[in-house]
This record gives C-alpha cells, sequence and structure tokens, in this order.
C-alpha cells in the first residue's frame, strides 16, 4: 500500500468515528428537541439521565485510543498534505473536538449533561411564576460547572474566554470589550437622534388582538417564499424560539406566538429559518461530519439577523409582503399603509424582552448579559444577586425596570442549557450582516429591486455560495476577510442602522 492508499485508508477510518459520534450527536439533538417542544413534564429525570448517556458516549469516543492512534498516524509522517481541502478541515475539527474532550473527565461530562438538563425544567417553571428563586439552585449548579468547565479546558487570562471561545473561536472577552464600548456609545447617540426626531412612530396597533393559527400560517408561509425548504425542515412551537439540526436534511425550527403581539411569531420564525437556511445550504458532502453545522455562532447569528431586519424589516420587504398580511388581518391593518407598516415595525425604543428588541437597543441586552456572565465566571458576582444587578443594569442602559423576574433575568433559555459564552454572538451576529450586506449590494446591484419583487433566490444564493456551503470548513476570520476584505468591525452596523433610522424617523 503506498503512502498515498495509506493516508486516505487512515483519514477513512478516523471519519467514520467522527460520523458515528455525528449521529450520536444528533440523537441527543432529538431528545433536546422533543424536550422543548412535546416531551411531558413527568419525563424530565429519565431525559435527563438519557442525555446523560448518550454525551457521555460521545465523550468515550472522542477521548479513546482509536481515535487519538489514527490522529498520530495522519500527522507523525506529514501525511496531512496528501489530503483534500475538506478533509484537512474535517481532521481540523477533530482534532480540535477531541483536544477539548480529553480536558474533561467523563464523570464531569455526565453531571453536566444531566444538570442541565434538569435545569432546563426549573427554568420553565420559573419563568412561569416570575420567580428566580425556583430557578435560583439549578443556575447555582450551573455556574460551578461552567467555571470548572473553564478551568478543565484552560484559558490564558480570563476563564470567560474559554466559554466563549466554545461558541466564537479564538474571541476573547478583551476583544469583546473595545467593539462593544463603541457599540454602546453609538448605539447611546443614537437614541439621542432617535429622541429628537419630530416625527414619532406609535406601534400600539402591534398589540392588539391578532388570531394565532393565522399568525403562524402566514409566518410559515413567509419563510417558505424566502427559501426555507419545508421538505428537509419543520416549524413546531416551543417556550423559547430556536433552530436544531438533526442533519444537513433534517432542520427543526420553534417559534412562540401571542395573540397580543404581532411581532414574536413572524419575525421569530424568519429569524430561526434563517438559522435554518443556512444549516440546509450546508454542502452534502459534509454530512455527518464536524463540519456539517456553522463556523461559529456569531456567523450563524450573522444569517438569522440579516433575514429578520436586512430583508424583513426593510421597506421593500414590505412593499411586497404587506398586502397578504393585510388581508390576513383586514380589521386591524386596512387603515395602514405598506410604509406604514415599515416604520411601525422599526419602531426603536428601550423594552425588557431580548428577543423582541429592536436592532439598535437590542446590542444593550447583550452587553448586560456580557458583563454578568464575566462577573459570574470570574466570581465577581454571586448568583443571589442577579435578579438586582440585572434590574439596575436594565436602568442604567435602557432607563426601564423589569416588573419581574420572567421581565428580568429569567427570560432567556441559555443558562439552563450552561449557554454561559452564547450571548456575545448575538451581537457578532448583527455586525458580520452588516459587513455581509455592504458586499452583497455591490455584487447584486438589484438587490432591493428583488426584495421588492419576492424574489429571494440571488440573494439566498450569494449566502449559500460565500457563506452556507462551507460549513465549519472555513474559520469566522477566514470568511469575514475573504468576503470583506477587513476584520470584524462595528462600523458597518452603526452605518446601517442610522440609515433606517433616518428612513423611519425623519
Amino acid at each position: 500500500m503506498n503512502s498515498s492508499t495509506q493516508t486516505l485508508d487512515t483519514f477513512n477510518r478516523l471519519l467514520q468515528t467522527a460520523k458515528t459520534v455525528s449521529d450520536l450527536s444528533s440523537a441527543s439533538a432529538v431528545l433536546g428537541w422533543d424536550q422543548e417542544t412535546y416531551m411531558p413534564d413527568g419525563a424530565a429525570e429519565e431525559r435527563a439521565e438519557q442525555l446523560s448517556t448518550l454525551q457521555a458516549l460521545i465523550h468515550q469516543m472522542m477521548t479513546s485510543d482509536e481515535i487519538g492512534t489514527l490522529i498520530d498516524q495522519l500527522g507523525s509522517n506529514g501525511s496531512e498534505g496528501e489530503l483534500e481541502e475538506w478533509q484537512r478541515a474535517t481532521l481540523r475539527e477533530i482534532i480540535r473536538n477531541r483536544e477539548q474532550a480529553v480536558k474533561l473527565p467523563e464523570a464531569f461530562v455526565r453531571e453536566m449533561s444531566k444538570v442541565t438538563s434538569l435545569a432546563q425544567q426549573s427554568w420553565k417553571r420559573g419563568r412561569m411564576a416570575a420567580d428566580f428563586s425556583i430557578f435560583r439552585d439549578d443556575l447555582a449548579r450551573i455556574i460551578d460547572i461552567k467555571r470548572r468547565h473553564a478551568d478543565y479546558i484552560g484559558f490564558a487570562e480570563n476563564p470567560y474566554d474559554a466559554l466563549i471561545d466554545l461558541y466564537e473561536p479564538g474571541m476573547t472577552a478583551a476583544q469583546l470589550r473595545p467593539v462593544f464600548d463603541r457599540l454602546k456609545a453609538g448605539t447611546v447617540r443614537l437614541l439621542d437622534k432617535i429622541n429628537a426626531s419630530p416625527n414619532p412612530v406609535s406601534d400600539d396597533i402591534l398589540f392588539t388582538q391578532f388570531g394565532a393559527e393565522k399568525q403562524v400560517a402566514f409566518a410559515k408561509d413567509t419563510i417558505k417564499q424566502i427559501g426555507f425548504n419545508f421538505t428537509d425542515g419543520r416549524v413546531d412551537l416551543s417556550a423559547h424560539p430556536f433552530c436544531t439540526s438533526f442533519g444537513i436534511r433534517d432542520v427543526r425550527l420553534t417559534t412562540r406566538v401571542y395573540e397580543d403581539d404581532l411581532r414574536s411569531c413572524l419575525f421569530g420564525l424568519i429569524h430561526e429559518a434563517g438559522h435554518g437556511m443556512y444549516e440546509q445550504g450546508i454542502d452534502r458532502q459534509y454530512t455527518r461530519t464536524p463540519l456539517a453545522e456553522g463556523t461559529s455562532m456569531g456567523i450563524h447569528e450573522s444569517q438569522s439577523l440579516f433575514w429578520e431586519n436586512m430583508i424583513g424589516r426593510s421597506p421593500e420587504f414590505w412593499r411586497w409582503a404587506y398586502p397578504a398580511l393585510q388581508s390576513t388581518f383586514p380589521d386591524r391593518l386596512s387603515s395602514i399603509s405598506a410604509e406604514e407598516f415599515f416604520r411601525i415595525v422599526n419602531v426603536m425604543k428601550p423594552s425588557m424582552i431580548r428577543v423582541e428588541a429592536d436592532e439598535l437597543t437590542y446590542n444593550l441586552h447583550i452587553i448586560l448579559r456580557f458583563e454578568i456572565e464575566d462577573d459570574l465566571i470570574n466570581g465577581r458576582l454571586e448568583v443571589d444577586h442577579i435578579p438586582e444587578v440585572w434590574n439596575a443594569k436594565m436602568e442604567e442602559y435602557l432607563g426601564i425596570v423589569p416588573a419581574n423576574d420572567a421581565e428580568g433575568c429569567l427570560q432567556d433559555v441559555h443558562w439552563s442549557f450552561g449557554g454561559q459564552g452564547y450571548f456575545p454572538s448575538y451581537s457578532l451576529g448583527k455586525l458580520y450582516a452588516a459587513m455581509f450586506q455592504r458586499v452583497m449590494l455591490k455584487d447584486i446591484p438589484d438587490y432591493y429591486g428583488q426584495i421588492e419583487r419576492g424574489e429571494f433566490g440571488e440573494i439566498l444564493g450569494w449566502l449559500r455560495t460565500h457563506i452556507h456551503r462551507w460549513g465549519k470548513a472555513k474559520s469566522p476570520s477566514e470568511l469575514t476577510m475573504e468576503i470583506c476584505g477587513e476584520p470584524l468591525s462595528e462600523s458597518a452596523f452603526l452605518e446601517y442602522i442610522e440609515g433606517k433610522i433616518d428612513r423611519v424617523y425623519y
């Protein structure tokens, strides 16, 4: 057997192990999706054990001597250079995943999976009762676990960096702080500009009665028309909207619907469809490999926020979509024009709930969470003080105070599943999306005309070509430099959002 043949044989053996890990991860994701959608409350403890077992099996495979030997064989003789580009990227991700896995004791992996699974149930109960104390003990256990997680993984300066890196590889709190500081300053300046506007906009109409079934039907039809493939995906309801994928051809979205809030279901589902179309657009060659997912949560969020805000809240979109919405709810919308509706769905003002915040103030919600997480992981803030610190920061940054814990520190599911480090990705997504849109406008001269005609194929195709198809084969920084020719910056977003403010308020 010659060297090239031996290298390919070794790689394929390693790849088969990676595919088995992928299958186990998909099975775990199915159980997680069911937990959030259809599972009866009484099954929580059994489900926690099932998920714990699957995570332990994945950990055992990733830390096995067999996978270590195969990696060593590929690297020891320099044979990595004989692999194709996608194979080298796959090997890189397998090595990264293994290096992280071997640092974590199996008992710790089981503990983390079980504690977070149970915590999701106590978070639901606490949120429904608007009572932080119901979730408090589980959250304290999770914070302890995430501190240990960071210690096991290792970090240069800040333990929070180890957790951020799980979602945005290579990013640190020190890198984020100056970007967030400039973003915060820009947001405050633009809020002052809105407050000085001679043309205030009221969005009260959005909070009257809209039938739930009609909302869901309209939202599902909308995401189908912009490009979400229902042959390879579906939509269900959950307490917190999310997208999960069991494979490139099995993508699940969830949304929630309130009869007294037209925004939540529609824009929430467009947002999740942005995630879903990213998953559906990954190169089929990467199926059941570590490359078959988004390269980072920041890039993933750039896709959901692009469709939700840059497309779904544009005047061109509503010139196309509004007649159908108006005919769905004629008793509420018959006297409102498409241009007026565009302004209504772009009202920018401080609000309590992150997922329903406008494009501008949304970033203040993220910066608040970033700061709290950093303090929690570093031991500068104790769990018991979260509600009061949360409320104080809401008042300082947004000038409003939550009426209860459900409006405040219990509004997000992330802490219950151990997602500390995830939140910065949301604002990174806004920044990436604005940078990508700036290039797209040059590449697609008829961009706005296509949106107004309800033609989204070329826009989705651009995203497929430049971002989606690569999956995890390229890093966030590689994609950003290749597409934009510059590293991450907040300037494109601030320029974009100021242009929208001028259109809405001036």
